[in-house]
């Protein structure tokens, strides 16, 4: 009877012990949903999961939210736990129709963001509303978009994967949660889309939406999407203003600033804006990857750069160089007034619109930095100087076109087959070959719209003479058939000379 009674004892306290650890844990959990920095977040989420398989029941038990910073507090738990612990727990309730819509939906995304597991599709069955989903998404995107609005950009490209309608029952929830300025992103990201049927959906939104964010979107978009969605977003401002809603301003320019590179041998040109409030330890900073004849190639930004990271304010035309680690060729930006930097985006946007090539998802998401400032201007394209074919090795032999030569497999292929000593005549005649065989119409469309680009770089450089001349051979580039135009024939020696010195140092430059 004693061991009885002792055993009982031991059990009774196992018990009182198991209450008061479930007690402390649900209100570890319930801190997790008043913690709002993703440090702490993590660190609460790593102290709750040290208990084990204790954690699961209660974990489970929450899922019912619909509170976006509990579902992450949640995930984050999740994460810490043993996977063959947790992952079965939330398989059960992602397949159990006896839990709420709510409930399932949260086990899923757990499992897809937090823990990496496939979701099947067969979970999804025996939802009893599939608006639901699209909505709880959208709930969860909006509140990691004001946290980090990047999330956007990877939501969009999972949203692609499936189905196609899939993305039309997500724009057509949106209306349903309200007014949230992080949704009006997300229709501005629908609206630079492939989709032509999607995009004309999230400017009829735009329109409908009552708010200066949405007025604001429709602003910038209409100045950068292709001229037939713009007229759509210009027509939808109206409407908005219409029902009474003012124009939005444009962003003062004041601390915006732009550097721009020359552009090189590929056609690629670097365009930053940057801006840092006076006093301010950090800055923004928006950098653009401009190619012809491909447009906008590549684009990152961030509004939380050192300040001691970013380059100093120097005068207009000044040179600021960046100087690479892998030891290959600066980078030499000069200092340029904002609009200077804006044209040439929207030069390469054109581009863009032309071949029927998207714009990268990062400058889609950060573009209003650059348009918020308002209607652009025209360029000021230098006066072009007097220009003679002679004068091409006068221009190419400027250290700005020291990278303008062609590379393809065909002169390398060439130079093999020259030896080490051709005759001129000889060499002058594969320079005919070659030419005649790379020079198609829409390059040298693409030359000339180089040179007028470096024309107007070279005049921000104070490089007046040498910018006229620029200008010049572009307007004249088409006087003659490449293969006898000087300006190609130049371009194909020097880069054939290049090809000959590669090939007989064992070293093969990347192909241009």
């Amino acid at each position: 009877m004693p061991c009885v009674i002792m055993r009982a004892m031991s059990d009774g306290g196992r018990v009182l012990t198991g209450l008061s650890e479930r007690r402390e844990l649900r209100a570890a959990f319930g801190a997790l949903a008043e913690t709002s920095n993703i440090d702490q977040l993590v660190e609460k989420a790593q102290a709750i999961a040290e208990h084990g398989s204790a954690v699961v029941p209660i974990l489970v038990s929450l899922l019912d939210t619909t509170d976006p910073q509990t579902r992450g507090g949640l995930g984050q738990v999740a994460a810490h736990l043993k996977p063959e612990e947790i992952v079965p727990a939330l398989r059960g309730v992602a397949r159990s129709r006896e839990r709420s819509d709510t409930a399932r939906l949260t086990a899923m995304m757990i499992l897809d963001r937090y823990l990496h597991e496939t979701v099947d599709e067969s979970l999804l069955v025996g939802l009893q509303d599939p608006d639901v989903v699209a909505v709880q998404s959208l709930r969860e995107l909006s509140h990691e978009m004001a946290q980090n609005p990047f999330v956007v950009i990877e939501y969009l490209a999972q949203l692609a994967e499936q189905p196609a309608e899939v993305a039309g029952v997500v724009l057509d929830a949106i209306p349903r949660l309200g007014p949230d300025p992080q949704l009006i992103a997300l229709l501005r990201m629908f609206a630079q889309g492939a989709d032509e049927t999607l995009a004309q959906q999230a400017l009829d939104q735009l329109s409908r939406s009552r708010t200066p964010d949405a007025m604001r979107a429709l602003a910038t978009l209409a100045l950068t999407l292709p001229p037939t969605r713009a007229a759509l977003a210009e027509r939808g401002l109206r409407k908005l203003q219409m029902m009474g809603l003012s124009s939005p301003e444009a962003a003062p320019a004041a601390g915006w600033r732009s550097l721009l590179s020359a552009i090189d041998g590929t056609g690629a040109q670097v365009v930053w804006f940057l801006r840092q409030p006076e006093g301010a330890a950090q800055g923004q900073l928006l950098s653009l990857l401009c190619k012809d004849p491909d447009g906008i190639v590549a684009s990152f930004g961030s509004s939380e750069v050192p300040a001691d990271h970013l380059p100093p304010a120097l005068p207009l035309g000044a040179e600021y160089v960046i100087r690479q680690d892998d030891g290959s060729e600066p980078v030499r930006l000069v200092e340029a007034p904002v609009d200077a930097g804006r044209q040439a985006v929207r030069a390469a946007l054109e581009l863009n619109w032309a071949g029927g090539r998207l714009p990268p998802p990062e400058y889609s998401l950060l573009n209003p930095e650059i348009w918020d400032l308002g209607p652009l201007p025209p360029a000021d394209d230098p006066e072009p100087g007097s220009y003679a074919p002679a004068l091409t090795a006068a221009l190419l032999d400027h250290p700005a076109f020291a990278s303008w030569y062609f590379q393809t497999e065909q002169v390398y292929e060439a130079a093999a087959q020259l030896g080490r000593r051709p005759l001129l005549a000889e060499r002058a005649a594969v320079i005919a070959t070659l030419v005649e065989a790379q020079c198609s119409p829409e390059l040298v469309a693409s030359y000339r719209r180089r040179l007028m680009a470096m024309g107007r770089w070279l005049a921000l450089a104070g490089q007046t003479t040498v910018a006229g001349l620029a200008v010049a051979a572009a307007a004249h580039l088409a006087d003659l058939p490449p293969a006898q135009a000087p300006f190609f024939c130049r371009l194909t020696g020097i880069g054939l000379d290049v090809a000959v010195a590669n090939l007989r140092s064992g070293f093969h430059r990347d192909r241009r």
